[in-house]
């Protein structure tokens, strides 16, 4: 292959490096496709222990392309349970766990006023 050859793929090569690299500082990784919502998930706290390394352990057994940590919502104190960012197949998958009381889609309810 003569030099002339070889320099016309220069500005493609240059291009695709330069797309890939703007790409990944802009997101920092691919990111999902599959479409989530946020579920409410309610825990046994005698089988599933009610603190947030137990709930990203019991996310990172069901979440397909996202890490438990960019799942993770809200780590409730006050009941056994959290929020979590859920394909509608996780959420089934997460019903089906020993311990989980419940799994269902958060709803934003709006109070009437007078």
């Amino acid at each position: 292959m003569t030099m002339a050859k070889t320099l016309r793929f220069v500005p493609l090569v240059t291009t695709f490096i330069i797309i890939f690299i703007s790409i990944t500082i802009t997101h920092g990784h691919v990111t999902s496709i599959t479409p989530r919502k946020v579920y409410l998930v309610f825990l046994d706290s005698e089988i599933i222990p009610s603190t947030k390394p137990a709930h990203l352990n019991l996310l990172k057994t069901v979440l397909q392309d996202i890490t438990p940590e960019e799942s993770l919502v809200y780590d409730y104190r006050s009941t056994s349970g959290f929020a979590a960012k859920l394909s509608e197949t996780e959420a089934k998958h997460l019903a089906s766990i020993k311990g989980v009381l419940s799994v269902f889609p958060n709803q934003v309810v709006h109070l009437d006023r007078p």
